[in-house]
């Protein structure tokens, strides 16, 4: 989230969370978000690294590690992604069936939380807030 409560499942929920999300960004300008969150997942070319969540992406020779922090991007696709959550966990993951309520539900508590200004490790699945490495990813970032 946004304030640095960590949302931690395992890689494969990661990655139905990611494509949940990805699914609910259908407006125009939200096209490039949607088109870089899926970037984050392995494809089809990729392949099983090391079995605990990272894959190796054979056409860039880099690992597709399971971890995005929100803090990192504009604060525009932050609120994009947030929103887009909520709707995601709304619909109760009707188009992923791997999906579990639980975990839907506990995403868009979490998003909630932020948005009411709760203190980070209300919920969190980590004991410690821990500081973003500050890079500035994804789309919207002003060109250098």
């Amino acid at each position: 989230m946004p304030d640095g409560r960590c949302f931690a499942p395992r890689w494969s929920f990661y990655d139905a969370v990611l494509r949940a999300i990805a699914d609910e960004l259908e407006a125009p300008e939200a096209a490039e978000l949607r088109g870089w969150l899926l970037g984050l997942l392995p494809g089809p070319a990729d392949e099983e690294h090391v079995g605990y969540g990272p894959w190796y992406r054979a056409a860039d020779g880099q690992l597709i590690e399971r971890s995005l922090d929100l803090r990192e991007l504009t604060p525009k696709n932050q609120s994009l992604i947030c929103e887009a959550a909520r709707r995601a966990a709304s619909r109760g993951g009707a188009n992923h069936p791997e999906w579990h309520a639980d975990g839907l539900c506990k995403l868009s508590d979490m998003v909630a939380r932020f948005e009411h200004g709760e203190p980070p490790l209300s919920r969190s699945d980590w004991v410690k807030v821990v500081p973003s490495e500050g890079r500035k990813i994804g789309p919207g970032w002003p060109v250098a």
